[in-house]
């Protein structure tokens, strides 16, 4: 759970417990292996299609998925050097992958055909590098790669194995363990194995991965002299590549027997026997090792731990309740993962420093990355979920207490202070409704104090009594020798209420799901916010921010901006200049193509109140004899609305015609979306006239007849239609039809808010700066579009500073702005962080002279 007492950035460094920063799930499928390059994460997964899934290792969104084995994928193994990936499936089969374009390379068959589930790869990189995998048949065979194409599909490798004069120890019996499938294979309900393995089974691949031509035979066959026979007594399970100090590589292998081996690796392939760890407590199912020292994760709980230089047993460890399935080392420290979804953290000195329930169920892998800086992270594979973790530094000899919660998902305060100080504004519920009032103060308050240890000289600005602050902060360009240009940035910290019932996860908690990050206020607007401001402060670390940005943010924009436009007026000189006014508080039209906003329709909103004289009356007592007030409201509101046309004299009075190059905007619009030019045309630039509902007096039920009605309605309107001819054409028309209707009857029309529409003009040097920044980072041009809503406090600041406005919309059209399960995928976030620095640059480079 994230502290909600944390207000600021400061590091808290105490915790030991690695903090959960993102869940990846495919529908229907298990995770059962990891491996992760600079680019991507690969799973091999226990599914229907056993299709390894790639993410994007800075997206967090699935990229590919690899088709061609037809069971549970066990293992995976990258080599960098040579851009492959390795995949040891239960169908009996080892195939190569290439990292850079996602197409299959190779099908590894073993030697005799029938070795079963492949559990474990291993990777010698001399002489051309060296495959070396364990399976169910007790085998270890290999693979050298440093020969020709041709002598690789013919099987001759030019040297003889090595012999192996003593695999075995001295036990009779294998362990009972060598009858007990292993999660994944197909005796323990995973894919069945099939003999057909066709190479034209091409992955899945997304826009922007092309296949690469084979680079390998199709088909190879590992030689029979390729065979380490019967190296252990029980299924191979677990091995570990050990470049010793003398340059000589060893291969540990783990088995079901209840042995771990020590092999000497030869260059060109080939394993020579050297000692045996024997008589363990149980079967070998993990392994891994630093410095000298080598980690056997044994079934039952004990991790075995070995100095290989003495090849002496220095310490057993009674680590888990259950079978040790997955063991990663960071820097001097391990983490073992137990079979009951208990992961383990333990110090150099092998004392138990944290304990926590990372998985439901079984971790049947782990990977330890390493980041910039020095800093780790944990992945790990449970039943349901990839998991991925940012791991505290340092050590502590405190046993940190089990946290329960192991799917709530928290950014780290060690990684990105964007997400971070994100996450902790989601955390308090800044809803606009007074309810809330003292969490807006406290929102407000956090605000500041985040843009503050961002570099901004920040403070809270009343407005009207009973509402929310507004939080005025101020970036400082550097001296440039000449005036700076300044950029004011809108937005609001306020969000809509939120009920925890219709949401998959708490929405003040940020969660992250296969890319996507959750909470209210995620995308409107609190993400754009962090966004604007950690550009603007790393601009300012580099010492590129050439221009000076002004934040205003409010706190009662859900509710109508109740005070702003005064506390604006009061405080315009406090501002001061501003140059142009950046917005960001839309979405895209669709899911792929970056847009620009350039108009937004304006709004009137109004309550009809018609009442008479008498009290609710009952229909079949005096019906007939009393006036309606229900029966004149409808007719009122059909004759304001008629066929699709407003009947309000005047009404279409200014409205601009669509011209062929706003025509060429939507057709480009249309082409990526299911909208046709016509329902574009409809939505974004024509008026419009609704009624949100109509409320009656007394009970709700057939026989009354109100005293009173009233209707909420509300009218869209576009460039350019004037407001106060709006107002007074709709007070004049409805009293003009109201007089028509019988007597003992009043109307009451009250317009309770009005907006202007807003409209950009694209040839703005603001504008244009503004969309090569989004086409620098997204590689395409923006859409050009407009929106049917509107933002009252656009057109009131261009006015109020003389100065033109840009629209960046960051979130994609499924964000669910005020809907349930709110979301901004992270990537989105991450390249509106960098468009907002690329305009910032690029509007420091706009000459004064240029007409705005």
């Amino acid at each position: 759970m994230i502290n909600k007492k944390l207000e600021s950035l400061s590091r808290n460094r105490n915790g030991q417990l690695p903090i959960l920063e993102h869940l990846l799930s495919e529908e229907g499928s298990r995770p059962l292996s990891l491996a992760a390059d600079e680019n991507r994460i690969y799973v091999g997964p226990s599914s229907e299609s056993n299709a390894i899934i790639v993410y994007s290792r800075d997206q967090l969104q699935k990229q590919a998925m690899l088709l061609g084995h037809e069971g549970s994928v066990l293992a995976l193994l990258l080599v960098p050097e040579r851009k492959w990936l390795f995949s040891g499936s239960s169908d009996g089969t080892v195939r190569i992958w290439c990292t850079e374009t996602l197409s299959p390379l190779c099908d590894i068959t073993p030697s005799s055909g029938t070795s079963g589930d492949i559990y474990c790869l291993a990777w010698d990189p001399r002489a051309g590098g060296t495959l070396y995998f364990g399976d169910q048949s007790t085998d270890i065979e290999y693979v050298n790669f440093g020969r020709s194409k041709a002598e690789l599909q013919s099987g001759y490798f030019g040297t003889q194995p090595v012999k192996v004069t003593k695999t075995r120890s001295s036990r009779v019996f294998p362990h009972k363990f060598f009858s007990e499938p292993r999660p994944g294979s197909p005796a323990f309900g995973g894919s069945p194995r099939s003999s057909v393995r066709n190479m034209q089974n091409t992955p899945i691949l997304y826009p922007g991965i092309q296949p690469a031509a084979d680079v390998l035979p199709e088909e190879l066959s590992v030689p029979l002299d390729n065979v380490v026979s019967s190296a252990h007594y029980g299924y191979v399970y677990c091995m570990q590549m050990i470049q010793r100090p003398d340059d000589t590589w060893w291969l540990a292998s783990g088995s079901g027997d209840a042995d771990v081996k020590m092999w000497e690796c030869q260059p060109g392939g080939g394993l020579q026997y050297l000692f045996t760890f024997d008589e363990l407590p149980g079967a070998t199912l993990s392994l891994t090792y630093r410095d000298s020292l080598l980690f056997a994760g044994i079934q039952g709980g004990q991790i075995k731990v070995w100095d290989l230089e003495t090849r002496s047993c220095i310490r057993s460890i009674l680590a888990h309740n259950s079978d040790v399935m997955s063991m990663a080392i960071a820097g001097t420290e391990l983490y073992a993962a137990g079979a009951d979804g208990m992961m383990i953290r333990f110090d150099s000195s092998f004392d138990c420093i944290a304990t926590f329930q990372a998985h439901q169920f079984s971790i049947l892998s782990t990977l330890m990355l390493q980041q910039e800086g020095g800093q780790y992270s944990l992945i790990s594979a449970g039943k349901r979920f990839v998991k991925l973790w940012n791991l505290p530094r340092g050590e502590s000899a405190e046993v940190t207490p089990i946290r329960h919660d192991v799917n709530n998902v928290t950014p780290s305060n060690d990684g990105d202070v964007m997400l971070y100080g994100l996450s902790k504004m989601i955390a308090i519920p800044t809803v606009s409704d007074g309810k809330h009032s003292e969490d807006c103060r406290q929102g407000a308050h956090l605000l500041k104090r985040l843009v503050t240890q961002m570099g901004a000289e920040a403070q809270l600005l009343p407005t009207m009594d009973g509402k929310n602050p507004l939080v005025l902060a101020k970036f400082q360009g550097q001296s440039v020798g000449k005036p700076r240009k300044r950029v004011l940035f809108y937005g609001h910290y306020d969000v809509q209420p939120a009920t925890e019932e219709e949401w998959a996860t708490d929405p003040f908690e940020l969660s992250g799901r296969n890319g996507y990050l959750y909470g209210r206020g995620v995308a409107d607007n609190k993400g754009p916010i962090l966004a604007v401001a950690c550009a603007a402060a790393a601009l300012r670390e580099r010492r590129m921010l050439d221009v000076d940005l002004v934040m205003v943010i409010e706190g009662e924009e859900e509710a109508g901006s109740a005070g702003f436009l005064q506390a604006m007026q009061k405080y315009r000189d406090d501002i001061g200049h501003i140059d142009t006014i950046l917005l960001s508080n839309s979405s895209w039209v669709g899911e792929d193509d970056p847009c620009v906003v350039f108009g937004l329709r304006g709004v009137i909103y109004a309550n009809l109140s018609i009442t008479s004289k008498n009290a609710d009356a009952h229909s079949g007592v005096d019906g007939g004899a009393v006036a309606e007030p229900m029966l004149a409201m409808v007719k009122l509101l059909s004759n304001i609305e008629n066929g699709g046309k407003v009947n309000i004299p005047g009404f279409y009075d200014g409205v601009s015609p669509l011209g062929e190059e706003e025509q060429r905007y939507y057709e480009a619009v249309a082409k990526v979306s299911d909208m046709t030019v016509g329902t574009i045309a409809k939505k974004w630039r024509e008026p419009t006239f609704s009624v949100a509902n109509i409320r009656a007096s007394g009970p709700a039920n057939n026989t009354i007849i109100p005293n009173s009605v009233t209707a909420n309605v509300s009218f869209r309107l576009v460039p350019d239609q004037d407001l106060e001819t709006i107002v007074d054409g709709l007070k004049k028309h409805c009293n003009n039809v109201f007089a028509e209707m019988q007597n003992g009857m009043a109307l009451e029309i009250n317009v309770t808010h009005r907006a202007r529409w807003w409209l950009a003009h694209p040839e703005n040097a603001y504008f244009q700066t503004l969309e090569r920044a989004i086409e620098k980072i997204w590689k395409q041009k923006p859409l050009r579009i407009r929106e049917g809503g509107s933002i009252p406090t656009i057109p009131f600041l261009e006015e109020l500073f003389n100065a033109p406005c840009v629209h960046l919309p960051i979130g994609q059209h499924s964000s669910n702005a005020h809907l349930s399960n709110e979301r901004l995928r992270l990537l989105n976030l991450r390249n509106g962080k960098k468009v907002i620095e690329e305009f910032l640059i690029n509007v420091a480079k706009i000459e004064p002279t240029v007409s705005c």
